[in-house]
């Protein structure tokens, strides 16, 4: 499952807010405790492993002030039906922070 978010921050800012929300509590660690996390900073990449999904989170500049959260998310298909549950949690959680 693939989607696309807009956000009105700077790229950098997003970054540092997705990366900050991964780093404490947070709904990734409700599906799965052992969750774990891997940030490429250069790249603005945030990668999600957990025994039943992985997720990959990419900041892609838009301009000065604005830029787009690309969106991945893998799961097995046992939890194909959960697909809407996951991506609607993602939005609500990153559009709260980003806006």
């Amino acid at each position: 499952m693939k989607f696309e978010l807009p956000a009105p921050l700077e790229s950098n800012a997003a970054y540092g807010k997705i990366k900050g929300l991964l780093s404490g509590e947070n709904d990734f660690k409700k599906f799965d405790p052992k969750v774990s996390y891997t940030f490429d900073e250069p790249s603005k990449i945030c990668n999600v492993s957990g025994s039943q999904f992985k997720a990959t989170l990419q900041v892609v500049p838009k301009d000065s002030s604005s830029c787009q959260i690309m969106v991945e998310v893998e799961v097995p298909f046992a939890l194909a039906l959960f697909k809407g549950k996951i991506k609607d949690i993602l939005e609500k959680n990153l559009n709260r922070l980003l806006t």
